[in-house]
C-alpha cells in the first residue's frame, strides 16, 4: 500500500531546510580555510593542520631532538646539507634576515627554525653546528642515521637524493626539496614557505600568526 506524499507545501519546506544546511556547511568550510589563509603572503597552508610524524634525531649539541621539542611556538623546518652550494645558504639566509624584521616589528616570540641534514655522512655535529651558527646562533642543527632521516623525510612528503660521488675526488652533492615546513605551536604541520623567499613576505606571515 502506498504511503500518502506529503503536501507539495511541505516538499518545498523540506527542500529549503536541506539547502540552507548544506550552505551552512560550505559558510563553515570556507570560514575555516580562510581563517588560515587569510592576511598571509608567502605561507601556503595545508587544507588541514597534521601531526608531526614521530621521530627522533641529534642536535648539534648531541641532544635528541623530537616531535615534542616543536610545541609551544611556531617552528620552521628546513632540510639540506653543509655543503649545499646554494638553496641552503640562501634560504638559512633568509631566516636570519626574517628574524631581524620580526626584531623590527617588534614580534612578541621568534620562531624556532630547524635545519636538518639529510646528509649524516659528512654533516657530523661539529660541521652542523658551525654551519647553522653562520647565520644564527638560534638556528638548530640536527641529523640523524640515514634510515632514520629517509623515514622522517618520506613521511613528510620530503624529497632528496645523493648523488654519485666523483671517482677522483669523492665529493657528491645531494638533491632536494627547497621548502619550509611551518610547524603550529601544537606541534603540527600548518603549511610550508615555497621559494621564491621574500623575507619580508614571510616575517609579515609569521608576524600575523603568531598574534
Amino acid at each position: 500500500m502506498n504511503q500518502p506524499r506529503p503536501p507539495a507545501s511541505g516538499r518545498i519546506f523540506l527542500v529549503i531546510v536541506i539547502a540552507l544546511a548544506a550552505m551552512a556547511t560550505g559558510l563553515v568550510v570556507f570560514s575555516a580555510l580562510f581563517d588560515r589563509t587569510q592576511e598571509l603572503r608567502a605561507a601556503k597552508p595545508f587544507p588541514e593542520a597534521r601531526p608531526m610524524p614521530e621521530f627522533e634525531l641529534r642536535t648539534a649539541a648531541g641532544e635528541p631532538l623530537t616531535a615534542n621539542d616543536l610545541k609551544g611556538r611556531w617552528s620552521l623546518v628546513f632540510f639540506g646539507f653543509t655543503n649545499c652550494p646554494d638553496i641552503c645558504p640562501d634560504t638559512l639566509a633568509v631566516l636570519d634576515a626574517v628574524k631581524n624584521e620580526l626584531e623590527t616589528m617588534k614580534a612578541a616570540a621568534q620562531p624556532q627554525v630547524v635545519f636538518v641534514s639529510v646528509d649524516p655522512g659528512r654533516d657530523d655535529a661539529r660541521a652542523l653546528g658551525e654551519y647553522v651558527a653562520m647565520f644564527d646562533e638560534s638556528f638548530i642543527g640536527a641529523t640523524a642515521s640515514p634510515e632514520a632521516i629517509g623515514d622522517f623525510t618520506r613521511q613528510l612528503g620530503v624529497y632528496f637524493n645523493l648523488d654519485e660521488p666523483d671517482p677522483e675526488t669523492g665529493f657528491y652533492t645531494v638533491d632536494h626539496s627547497a621548502s619550509i615546513y611551518i610547524v603550529d605551536p601544537q606541534g603540527r604541520l600548518y603549511g610550508r614557505f615555497s621559494p621564491p623567499l621574500d623575507r619580508q613576505a614571510i616575517a609579515a606571515d609569521l608576524f600575523a600568526l603568531a598574534r
